[in-house]
């Protein structure tokens, strides 16, 4: 008899701790989840900022997706609408040459839009955006990196602070189409962003900016990278698809003299940067290069309205390098620092719904 209970009472008591930890979940779920991003203004600017709805609201996560890492990853799998684009090649220096992949719409209001490490006009996170934007009546430019969509054609790639193809495209739609034009770049794009609109005085048809999942500081998000296990993995991820993108140019990349075998054998980013990086672009020391090519220190030089939304929780690029004080110090920003998002992600109540999404809208439509 004695023996029949206890399994009977195991199952139980498993049962109800089961059951009270989805009840704690839920608890969390709902009471701590919801929330308004933390905003930092120039005072001047509430009453646009308050036309913004998307910044008042209290956001949910998408349920199980209040963890930075899940967003991260499972904003590559999100279902987007298809939309249709034509294809534009430039010529850049260097013996280059860059992919523009446009849509239709014959608007004066034109945007671009510029990819991260590793992505191009075919991720995610711009196809969503550019269907919703040409959508509200806006032409979308979506910027592909050299190498990344086609071949090399010269051993010069990219780097975090290059900006020379980006010039490229913005200097091609301004010359060859009418209007207005607005920049969003996403992770490294909206590094190459925040610096093409920092370091020179651009063109007056030039109307805004933004920046999503910004590294305003690649030293310190470098040494971040060193701090745990956990930490040390996302490095070595991205320096496997560094090594990709290196292996898919590897006929170009041979005329360097450098051997494949041994950027194969690279743990880390700075351990690559430390074989090709430093040799292409002839960078004497890779952690000045790290400091001296961070967006960061053209943010105070940004003469147009210019949005910066990063997360909490993102683990590529953490808390902490965000430079708030900077921000504030230019009028002209508006940083907008989300609780939950992850890297590039930002899914709110749906699989297929961005709370980035929404706020890059607002920011167009209301913020001057």
């Amino acid at each position: 008899m004695f023996q029949m209970v206890i399994p009977k009472l195991s199952m139980f008591l498993l049962l109800n701790n089961k059951i009270t930890l989805v009840l704690f979940y839920l608890i969390y779920y709902f009471v701590r989840c919801p929330s308004k991003p933390e905003l930092y203004f120039c005072s001047t600017k509430k009453k646009r900022v308050d036309r913004m709805e998307s910044l008042h609201k209290k956001h949910m996560p998408l349920f199980l997706l209040h963890f930075g890492l899940i967003q991260s990853l499972l904003q590559l799998f999100r279902p987007v609408n298809t939309i249709i684009r034509k294809r534009i090649t430039i010529s850049a220096p260097h013996d280059g040459q860059i992919i523009i992949d446009m849509t239709t719409n014959s608007s004066k209001k034109n945007v671009l839009l510029v990819h991260g490490f590793n992505g191009s006009s075919n991720s995610k996170y711009i196809r969503a955006l550019a269907y919703i934007l040409d959508k509200e009546g806006y032409r979308v430019f979506c910027f592909n990196a050299r190498g990344t969509t086609t071949l090399l054609d010269s051993e010069v790639f990219f780097h975090i602070g290059w900006t020379v193809d980006l010039k490229v495209a913005v200097d091609y739609i301004l010359d060859n189409y009418k209007g207005t034009l607005e920049l969003y770049g996403f992770s490294m794009g909206a590094a190459w962003v925040t610096k093409f609109l920092g370091e020179s005085i651009v063109n007056k048809r030039i109307i805004k900016g933004g920046a999503i999942c910004l590294p305003f500081d690649f030293s310190k998000i470098e040494k971040h990278f060193n701090n745990s296990y956990k930490l040390r993995f996302y490095n070595r991820l991205l320096a496997h698809n560094f090594f990709r993108y290196i292996n898919r140019n590897w006929k170009t990349f041979s005329k360097t003299g450098l051997d494949l075998k041994e950027i194969a054998k690279c743990r880390t980013i700075r351990d690559i940067d430390n074989i090709i990086t430093k040799k292409v672009f002839a960078f004497e020391d890779i952690s000045k290069y790290y400091k001296d090519e961070s967006c960061v220190h053209h943010i105070k030089n940004i003469k147009i309205p210019f949005l910066i939304l990063n997360s909490k929780d993102d683990p590529v690029i953490p808390e902490f390098t965000i430079d708030i004080e900077e921000c504030r110090a230019n009028k002209n920003i508006l940083l907008v620092v989300n609780k939950w998002g992850g890297h590039l992600g930002f899914l709110k109540n749906s699989f297929s719904n961005s709370l980035a999404d929404d706020i890059i809208l607002d920011f167009s439509k209301y913020f001057k």
